[in-house]
């Protein structure tokens, strides 16, 4: 069996227009699943009316905002099945913002699974509160590692790449602890029995790249400042599966106006 797994931040601002053409092109032919962040129920509304997915799932359905709430606790994580089915929607709930997480079970030809996607918060707004949900993603994907087959996120780190996950550094400024809480889910530390999908397609071509970062999918700074290139935004699969391609098309992404590159994987079933 083959599936097509697209992850992608379209940011709140991207243009709806070109964020549709932008996921029509990608969908594959066969199976497809689509995580999406930084989701408006409007934009929800409008990518499913447009591209007509078989099934799809939006975390603000499951957790309303209150009318006080600032913006950022607005936007959603949504998942959009093409040829297969998205079901039994949950939130991570003990999260500081439930809505950034989404874990859904998707029904495919062969049988089913569940996939996570979520949101990182970042240092900038939320400082200690990071880590904690780090912590607590972590613990929802330990308990459930038997049953996750794919985690989709924008993690908004590391601060330095590397094929080796013993390599990768997270920052430290609010995450005191002996091993960083991030570690937890992308680094050597992790909990769960999920490997990096980009990493796995470069090793599956022989491929040994040591450039910081491996891939670009987003860019740090703002206008008039020094921009670093970062790769913040992951698939990662379970040892079930084998990644045939793993592409981050950043001048494609950006061009929607996003801020962050897709990222598009496909897989075989082993």
């Amino acid at each position: 069996m083959k599936l097509r797994v697209i992850q992608w931040n379209i940011h709140l601002n991207s243009l709806a227009e070109e964020t549709k053409e932008f996921l029509a092109a990608k969908i594959g032919t066969g199976q497809t699943l689509v995580c999406l962040e930084e989701v408006t129920p409007r934009r929800f509304r409008y990518l499913v009316t447009s591209l007509r997915p078989t099934s799809s799932c939006f975390s603000l359905n499951l957790h309303q905002p209150g009318g006080n709430e600032a913006k950022g606790g607005k936007l959603g994580v949504a998942m959009l099945g093409f040829g297969l089915k998205v079901g039994f929607p949950k939130l991570l709930g003990r999260c500081a913002f439930p809505e950034r997480t989404l874990s859904a079970r998707i029904e495919v030809t062969t049988g089913h699974f569940r996939v996570v996607a979520f949101h990182s918060l970042t240092s900038s707004n939320h400082q200690e509160h990071k880590p904690k949900n780090f912590a607590l993603i972590a613990d929802y994907l330990r308990r459930n590692r038997k049953k996750i087959d794919f985690l989709c996120c924008d993690a908004n780190g590391p601060r330095h790449d590397s094929m080796d996950p013993a390599k990768l550094e997270f920052s430290p400024k609010y995450d005191k602890g002996e091993v960083k809480k991030a570690a937890l889910i992308l680094g050597a530390e992790k909990v769960h029995d999920l490997t990096d999908s980009y990493v796995d397609y470069l090793r599956s071509k022989g491929e040994v790249v040591t450039r910081d970062p491996l891939a670009v999918s987003y860019k740090t700074g703002t206008q008039g400042q020094k921009h670093g290139e970062r790769r913040y935004d992951y698939i990662m699969h379970s040892p079930k599966w084998r990644v045939v391609q793993c592409a981050y098309p950043y001048d494609e992404s950006v061009a929607t106006h996003s801020d962050h590159s897709a990222v598009i994987a496909d897989f075989e079933l082993e």
